[in-house]
């Protein structure tokens, strides 16, 4: 069994006991061996002398002030000045270690000090004696123990320290982790999102002309299966970076601004007559950057596929001096499931992604009909 001890260091009780009877067993011990026997009281003198050290561990002060006062009053009965001195050195090296506050004990013991100096001289002892040995026993001994307990307090709060900035570095991982899932929230749901809204519409095109044009059926079934395929692997691509415990490991290569025109040409075999403008000179963007236009314009044309019924949609790029610029325009009606007012899941996942990267982005119906999704989105901006 172990246990935490006032003084700071963890020791078994019987040990505890030991260090609180232990020197007062032993200073006994030696003033009754050192008594020349002529005056039988010695002996208790000297029991009387050491008893108070027991109490040192929770009255340190109070110890060290009884001690003092049994030193002066028995000086002149005791056979030699040993175990006055060393009681006297333990009592105040326990007031250094254990007491409370340092100026006000500090101002004690060298109130006791002076005291016992002045007992001294009242006896009529050897005067240099009288005023330096208390002293000389006294402050070195308080000392060393305010040295101890200096340490021990130090190491304490070092440890407190450690272990605050573990619990801190062990919180900013469980919020990089939350913060790693809903990224990979947001990436499944456009994956997932864009391509069975492509497969749903090839499916339904091919059903509503098996019997008439099979071959055209054959190519909605086929693109059906294309867009499972790619949705499969963007899946795979996704769920790979998981480990078994389903925590995020690390960030697979993202699809990026390249990769519009194999997106836009998929969705026009899917039914929607899209094309790809692009303004500027391409070149290379930050990855946070890149990855969130992809996604915008991928969320974009998804939603167009869904409710612009088939209408003309363009995806225009614009390469400005600090700043990309994004528009999705489409001429077709805005149906009941379009959202006007962005609140679908879809319409706030874009919103969120122009922000993180310090930008912004408007969607709404446009004043000659249809519908516009545009995003302003800085060259040089790092994540939020």
């Amino acid at each position: 069994m172990q246990v935490r001890a006032r003084g700071g260091w963890t020791q078994s009780p019987w040990a505890r006991v030991a260090w609180d009877v232990g020197p007062t067993i032993v200073l006994f011990l030696i003033g009754a061996l050192a008594s020349d026997g002529r005056d039988p009281r010695e002996p208790l003198a000297y029991l009387l002398l050491v008893l108070p050290l027991v109490a040192r561990r929770w009255l340190p002060f109070a110890t060290l002030a009884v001690i003092a006062f049994l030193a002066v009053l028995m000086s002149r009965d005791l056979s030699g000045p040993g175990v006055p001195v060393v009681s006297v050195a333990l009592a105040s090296f326990a007031t250094g270690e254990l007491g409370g506050d340092r100026a006000r004990t500090a101002l004690g013991v060298v109130a006791i000090a002076g005291l016992m100096a002045f007992g001294f001289l009242l006896q009529e002892a050897n005067e240099f004696l009288s005023i330096v040995l208390p002293f000389a026993v006294v402050l070195p001994s308080w000392l060393v123990g305010d040295v101890v307990r200096t340490r021990r307090v130090d190491a304490a709060r070092h440890a407190e320290e450690s272990a605050r900035a573990l619990r801190e570095t062990e919180e900013r991982l469980r919020a990089a982790a939350a913060e790693e899932r809903r990224h990979m929230a947001r990436e499944l749901h456009d994956v997932v999102a864009h391509g069975v809204s492509v497969m749903l519409i090839q499916a339904g095109a091919a059903r509503q002309v098996l019997d008439t044009a099979p071959d055209r059926a054959a190519d909605s079934i086929l693109t059906v299966e294309s867009t499972g395929r790619e949705v499969m692997a963007e899946l795979r691509r996704l769920l790979g970076v998981l480990n078994d415990d389903g925590e995020a490991t690390g960030l697979a290569p993202q699809p990026g601004i390249d990769q519009l025109g194999p997106l836009v040409e998929r969705v026009r075999q899917a039914g929607l007559p899209a094309e790809l403008e692009i303004d500027g000179l391409p070149r290379p963007l930050p990855t946070s950057l890149d990855v969130t236009a992809y996604r915008i314009v991928q969320e974009a044309l998804t939603n167009a596929l869904r409710y612009a019924r088939r209408a003309r949609t363009l995806v225009h790029v614009a390469y400005d001096e600090d700043m990309l610029r994004l528009e999705i325009l489409d001429d077709g009606p805005a149906g009941e499931g379009s959202d006007p007012d962005g609140s679908g899941r879809g319409l706030v996942g874009m919103q969120e992604r122009a922000t993180i990267v310090g930008g912004r982005l408007e969607a709404g119906p446009r004043l000659g009909g249809g519908y516009a999704v545009r995003a302003w989105l800085p060259m040089a901006a790092e994540p939020a």
